[in-house]
């Protein structure tokens, strides 16, 4: 591992430890995860390629948690009052993005540019009961900085994969922030309250991407009446630090977004770059599983998957898998 991979993920970590580091005497209610996305999973290696997403929680049943210093602009969107349960989550994480052909070292002016995003998001979810509302603010770096040329050189050498040739052709450096709103409404439950039936709608707007979603899931399991609110969890990486000893649930979803701007396709924002054209309409599924043991669980997933072949996005929309350890601290 060369030593300036290792220069970018020694203070990569000391962000991280500063930002997620727990009090000396761990609570109850603090949690962390670590998430890893990648679409080797499902036998290709491309697209949204890799993603590692390390976490921090602090849930509560009976008073309200700080939402975070990052989400002050959105804290009036939503009500405070009558909370059953909320939970903010700091995550800090890395994700890569590259072509279909990465031994190709020129410029792939028909395909995706290489591109790599470190990041750190503040999330904040409260749960009403019949709904729960999500706000959450994510500032990041894009470009060479982000460290991930370098990361997927080690993990493709570590792994005996075919080293990337092409980043000398990703986006540049950018400072990229985006705001993020969501609600999710259990609109149906089983009298036997372990099948429910979920809708979400959610909004992003920000220099990283700028869309508007609506979703459907669908779940089966046991004591699942807590966690609904995880169909707002999907796009930020986090689990739900409030699933109970035992509880465990199947889902399956669909979503339909519009999406007006999104870095990863349209290049930089303020310098000239190699971008793509796509359809700004898409509609994807995912389904996945989660299981909970007294203090921790495990959550696997297929995500953006094009179920009926209607985006229209060719290569730029790639189906990835996901895993997910949640641990209380």
């Amino acid at each position: 591992m060369s030593n300036t991979l290792i220069r970018q993920y020694g203070a990569a970590l000391c962000v991280m430890v500063g930002l997620l580091s727990p009090q000396v005497h761990a609570e109850p209610n603090k949690w962390r995860s670590f998430t890893l996305d990648n679409d080797i999973f499902l036998g290709d290696d491309s697209g949204y390629s890799n993603g590692l997403h390390f976490s921090q929680y602090h849930a509560d049943t009976e008073q309200l948690v700080d939402s975070g210093w990052l989400n002050s602009l959105l804290t009036w969107s939503i009500d405070t009052q009558n909370a059953r349960v909320n939970y903010r989550a700091n995550t800090f994480g890395q994700i890569i993005v590259t072509p279909v052909d990465i031994e190709e070292p020129a410029l792939q002016e028909d395909d995706i540019p290489y591109s790599g995003l470190l990041y750190f998001n503040q999330a904040y979810v409260i749960d009403h009961g019949e709904h729960a509302d999500r706000i959450s603010t994510l500032i990041g770096l894009i470009g060479p900085n982000s460290g991930a040329a370098n990361s997927q050189r080690a993990i493709h050498k570590l792994t005996g994969s075919d080293i990337p040739q092409g980043w000398d052709n990703q986006l540049g450096n950018e400072i990229v922030f985006q705001f993020s709103r969501g609600r999710a409404w259990r609109n149906w439950v089983s009298d036997e309250q372990n099948f429910d039936l979920i809708t979400t709608l959610d909004g992003k707007l920000g220099t990283l991407e700028t869309s508007l979603s609506s979703g459907l899931m669908m779940r089966y399991g046991r004591d699942i009446q807590q966690t609904y609110s995880s169909a707002l969890l999907n796009d930020e990486r986090n689990s739900n630090p409030v699933n109970i000893e035992g509880g465990w649930f199947f889902y399956v979803g669909l979503e339909a977004r519009y999406t007006s701007h999104l870095i990863y396709l349209d290049g930089n924002n303020f310098k000239d770059s190699h971008s793509v054209s796509y359809e700004p309409f898409q509609f994807n599924g995912f389904i996945g599983y989660s299981y909970a043991w007294q203090d921790v669980s495990i959550s696997v997933a297929v995500n953006n998957i094009d179920t009926f072949g209607l985006s229209n996005q060719g290569e730029d929309v790639k189906q990835y898998g996901t895993i997910t350890f949640l641990w209380r601290i």
